[in-house]
């Protein structure tokens, strides 16, 4: 770490380990090397705080978290980092000089891979132009399509802010232009989305992430084959349609896949109309998550999720691609996918409210020390699900209990193998007795 004479004073002979904050030390001098097209200003934000260092260990908690702050503006591929006693004019004592030694993405750059959705999962490819102007703007063109046969194909222009007044909280603004094709197959309907959305995202204090979304398109229903009802064929047909959108994330757990303690909250709030000004469809859906550690590595888990739609000024009907179709492993196991609503004609017609929650008692695999960090992978749980539709009492009740194995994937799905056990449900319902098959994010 460094190639000058220390100033610090010998450590040697000294027992258990050594207090850097008794050593007196501050930044004189910072050096960026590897910038060609990045703009100074976007930069140095990111590490103004390492002039605050008053001893040694800051110096070394501070440099680290500059490091992660620049890697963070999406500029650079790789980054060395050499601290260095200060020399020459402007040498203090007890002074040092940083070089961050980064290596800028190159103009053009691409991905090929997988991604995983809620019981869904894609083939995905990526183009993307980042760093485009010198300030963290980036281009890119993304293309999925999933085993379900349905396929996104998004444009999006991203710019940064991080380097102005207001940088701390992370504000980004976007363009899109998308165009979205997802079959509804427990309803025997398509939905076409062609459209335009603007987003801006910025973090609050306390970890409050926050993104405001206006999207205008035209969105389209197919029937899927000749059994599709003519209620169904009914909604079918283009519509212009108009979102203001508001998407709020707390997330205070300490895993996102298998979090043994903490808080997590998302809330997701609709304004949507028929043109571009006239709006009277209002859409929320909030899903919270509680943890709490018990013992030996046992926890509990509550959680629940809640949708509302309220028709106020317009006069039609709302279109059944906008309701919700509660049931399926992440919602309520023990029910097909979008089992636990009316059916009409052997199809699901969806709700325009429900609600779910459940109860977990998550354990880590017997034994699990002897499997090493294999091991991690792994979550035993015993659960309790229970909701409804149509109303937010609980009359007509479904239920389910069971248990599985849940093994995690990447740092944010996990995969579910259950047995489940209905308890109550209604008639019509879709339930699903013996083992179940989950894959995504987020679960209840």
């Amino acid at each position: 770490m460094g190639s000058g004479k220390s100033k610090e004073p010998s450590a040697a002979g000294q027992k258990g380990n050594i207090d850097f904050t008794q050593f007196k030390a501050r930044v004189d001098r910072i050096n960026i090397t590897g910038l060609s097209r990045t703009h100074d200003d976007y930069v140095q934000r990111a590490i103004r705080s390492l002039f605050k260092a008053t001893n040694f260990q800051d110096v070394i908690i501070e440099t680290t978290n500059a490091k992660d702050n620049l890697m963070q503006l999406g500029i650079f591929k790789n980054m060395k980092i050499n601290i260095d006693v200060s020399k020459g004019n402007g040498a203090t004592n007890n002074g040092y000089e940083i070089t961050f030694q980064g290596d800028e993405l190159s103009r053009l750059t691409g991905s090929i891979g997988t991604e995983l959705g809620q019981n869904d999962g894609a083939a995905t490819a990526e183009l993307t132009s980042p760093n485009m102007l010198g300030r963290g703007e980036r281009l890119s063109l993304n293309y999925s399509y999933s085993y379900v046969k349905s396929s996104v194909l998004n444009l999006r222009l991203t710019k940064p802010y991080y380097h102005t007044v207001v940088g701390e909280y992370s504000p980004e603004t976007s363009v899109s232009i998308f165009k979205h094709s997802s079959p509804t197959p427990w309803s025997r309907f398509r939905t076409d989305e062609t459209g335009v959305m603007l987003d801006f995202s910025f973090t609050l204090p306390f970890g409050l992430s926050n993104s405001l979304q206006y999207e205008v398109g035209m969105k389209e229903m197919f029937a899927m084959d000749k059994l599709t009802p003519f209620f169904i064929r009914e909604h079918c047909g283009p519509r212009l349609a108009a979102i203001v959108r508001h998407i709020g994330i707390y997330e205070g757990r300490d895993s996102n896949v298998f979090p043994t303690n903490g808080v997590f909250i998302k809330t997701t709030n609709e304004l949507m109309g028929s043109t571009l000004t006239q709006f009277g469809l209002v859409k929320s859906d909030v899903h919270c998550e509680l943890n709490v550690p018990l013992f030996a590595g046992i926890s509990l888990q509550m959680c629940g999720r809640v949708g509302v739609i309220v028709n106020d000024k317009l006069k039609e009907s709302i279109p059944i691609n906008q309701l919700f179709f509660p049931g399926g492993p992440q919602s309520l196991r023990g029910f097909e996918i979008a089992g636990a609503c009316p059916y009409r004609e052997g199809v699901a017609v969806g709700c325009q409210s429900y609600w779910t929650s459940g109860m977990h008692l998550w354990s880590p695999l017997p034994f699990n020390s002897y499997f090493g960090g294999f091991g991690n992978l792994f979550r035993t749980h015993l659960f309790y699900n229970f909701g409804t539709c149509n109303t937010f009492t609980t009359d007509k009740l479904r239920s389910a209990a069971g248990a599985g194995l849940a093994v995690r994937i990447g740092q944010r799905a996990r995969i579910e193998f259950n047995y489940c056990q209905p308890l109550s449900f209604e008639s019509g319902d879709r339930y699903k007795q013996g083992f179940q098959f989950g894959i995504g994010y987020e679960f209840i």
